[in-house]
């Protein structure tokens, strides 16, 4: 699919769905925003040990777990619960977090692409029981038609996520430079710190929540919201 007034449309689909998705799991949405928002603003003011950042991780993944489940369950698109579990959703994580932020270092480019075509891979672990690598080709052949309404959708949770890195760039490189031609110091804001951790917060909850809305349009017992890529 070419990008088209169709592509625009299958993204307000993507995003209609997302927002039911989330609304059906308020309560998970609500505790990893406030969580992982808390957590990681008092780290970045130094507020709590740089030590804790492990711990911190683990729980930011253990959310976004309890979140995935929740938006399957909650959303209806388990009926007959999860045929996945912790291990398959912990692998398939690692795998696809190392492959696209190799891409994104190499040329962002295939970080992008590799992000699209894996946005059901989430569904198709927890929901229909799929493993590893064999969800990850799932999910890429069931996004081949659909690629452009899918990266329209996620642009904006992409930006949101670009944001903390290109502040923290900005204020890394103003701190070298003035180090060089100057006695000069410059600390980033409270109020930068505190947002740039929101907005990374937020497009990773919004990333979540398009793909499994992606699961649910693309799978095969969602025949009918899949009318919208043909």
């Amino acid at each position: 699919m070419e990008l088209s007034s169709e592509a625009f449309e299958g993204a307000k689909q993507v995003w209609s769905e997302a927002i039911r998705l989330l609304r059906a799991a308020w309560p998970e949405a609500l505790a990893y925003l406030g969580v992982t928002v808390t957590v990681w603003s008092l780290i970045d003011l130094q507020v709590l040990a740089d030590g804790l950042m492990v711990p911190a991780m683990i729980v930011d993944f253990v959310l976004a777990y309890l979140l995935t489940m929740g938006l399957l369950t909650k959303g209806g698109l388990a009926p007959g619960g999860l045929k996945g579990n912790f291990g398959g959703y912990f692998l398939v994580s690692l795998i696809s977090g190392l492959a696209i932020s190799f891409g994104f270092v190499l040329l962002i480019i295939p970080g992008v692409i590799l992000l699209v075509r894996w946005l059901p891979m989430y569904g198709l672990v927890l929901a229909d029981g799929e493993m590893g690598t064999e969800a990850l080709s799932k999910s890429w052949e069931a996004t081949t038609a659909k690629f452009w309404p899918l990266l329209l959708a996620v642009l904006a949770p992409m930006t949101l996520l670009a944001v903390p890195v290109f502040t923290l760039l900005y204020y890394d490189f103003s701190v070298i430079f003035l180090e060089e031609f100057s006695e000069g110091y410059v600390e980033t804001p409270v109020f930068h710190l505190v947002m740039t951790t929101i907005f990374s917060s937020l497009g990773s909850l919004t990333v979540t929540a398009i793909g499994i809305a992606s699961y649910s349009l693309l799978h095969d017992s969602a025949a009918s919201l899949n009318e919208v890529f043909e």
